[in-house]
């Protein structure tokens, strides 16, 4: 029986259910269109107990084995020791990965499909160059922006790509990046973005959502969806919103270790945690404006779930972001500024919430991010690293 084994750290557990969706709502697709079996190997960092954060003691919770939504997932255990060892991250990740990885391609042709570059794409480039097997990369943001500035991993990553079958980026900005780093040619590196599940995220009756969450009926919401970390720059949001007038309140989805500066910015900030999709798709519907000022992206997928409620996008002119809106950003999407402009984004912000709100519309240009491209691409680059196995 031939597989597609999805390889990465960035995958839902019944420990962390939200933790890397985006991996299962494409994989999912493209097992479906493909008739292929998928299983998931998803490795944990065993982090010595005096060392572990809160996250590590939270992954140690994690299960060897499980079904989640019913994918079988292995999740095997590798030594990590936190500012360390990351250097040496993929090879540990191998090492502890490779007694599943080798059962899985003892029972049949498998091709690993790895996501997130470093550790996770250059362990399955060592385990695929040990076991014989087909490997695609799939470059998220992070690991090429941030990451990859370290000399050593950069090679590592240069490496793994240039053994690949294919090497995919979420966005256009990121594939540059990807060529640059690795020194592949542009034209090896094939930009497959995220998609949206428009059934989910769809436009909705305003109060009703408000009600739902428990935000009030009369302001002007400006939401924010993601981590609460100084990269997404809701600090920055929040200095901005604060400049807005009383009407105007900014409600944030998500949590992190931004919260208490974020409040200190605007104490009346309302902070939902973090939710699932449906609550996600809930908190779009509920606002007039989504703001995302990060100093870096790759495929923020909380834009095109906005868009797809109908809610125009106010966010930082970096990464896959202009891809998505326009650069410039067509009438009543929405606008885009730079990073860090406390001045700038706190214009855009009072230009956008004067104008008349257009649900259809933005609705109507959304619907060009369904999921049907990207998956037939990827159903297509499976199917022949199989072929060829």
């Amino acid at each position: 029986m031939s597989r597609i084994v999805t390889f990465t750290n960035l995958f839902p557990s019944a420990v962390v259910p939200t933790h890397g969706l985006f991996v299962y709502e494409r994989m999912r697709r493209v097992a479906a269109r493909t008739g292929l079996a998928w299983r998931v190997v998803a490795p944990v960092p065993n982090v010595w107990w005096p060392l572990r954060s809160a996250a590590y003691r939270q992954w140690a919770k994690v299960p060897p084995l499980e079904v989640w939504q019913g994918v079988p997932i292995v999740h095997p255990r590798y030594r990590h020791w936190p500012g360390l060892s990351q250097r040496r991250q993929a090879t540990a990740m191998a090492r502890g990965a490779y007694p599943a990885v080798q059962l899985l391609s003892a029972r049949g042709r498998i091709v690993l499909d790895a996501h997130y570059l470093w550790p996770d794409g250059v362990a399955a480039g060592l385990l695929a160059r040990d076991l014989g097997v087909p490997f695609t990369l799939t470059a998220r943001g992070s690991d090429l922006n941030v990451l990859a500035n370290d000399p050593v991993i950069a090679a590592a990553i240069a490496e793994a790509a240039g053994r690949a079958f294919a090497c995919c980026a979420v966005s256009s900005a990121l594939g540059d990046t990807f060529a640059a780093v690795t020194g592949l040619a542009r034209a090896r590196i094939r930009d497959v973005r995220n998609g949206v599940d428009l059934e989910r995220f769809q436009p909705g009756e305003v109060a009703a959502a408000r009600t739902q969450l428990g935000l009030p009926v009369g302001p002007r919401l400006v939401l924010g969806i993601g981590r609460l970390v100084t990269g997404k720059g809701f600090a920055v949001a929040a200095q901005a919103v604060a400049r807005l007038g009383a009407d105007v309140q900014f409600v944030l989805v998500g949590d992190g270790p931004e919260r208490a500066a974020i409040a200190a910015a605007l104490p009346s900030t309302r902070f939902l945690g973090a939710l699932p999709p449906d609550g996600v798709a809930t908190a779009c519907r509920a606002a007039d404006v989504l703001v995302l000022p990060s100093e870096r992206e790759g495929w923020p997928n909380v834009v095109t779930e906005a868009l797809a409620c109908g809610l125009p996008v106010v966010a930082s002119r970096v990464g896959g972001i202009p891809q998505i809106l326009g650069d410039p950003v067509p009438p009543g999407l929405g606008a885009l500024v730079e990073p860090r402009d406390v001045d700038g984004l706190t214009a855009a912000l009072q230009r956008v919430l004067a104008q008349p709100a257009d649900r259809a519309g933005v609705r109507r240009f959304a619907e060009r991010y369904g999921w049907d491209e990207p998956v037939a691409t990827l159903a297509e680059v499976f199917q022949r690293a199989l072929e060829g196995a």
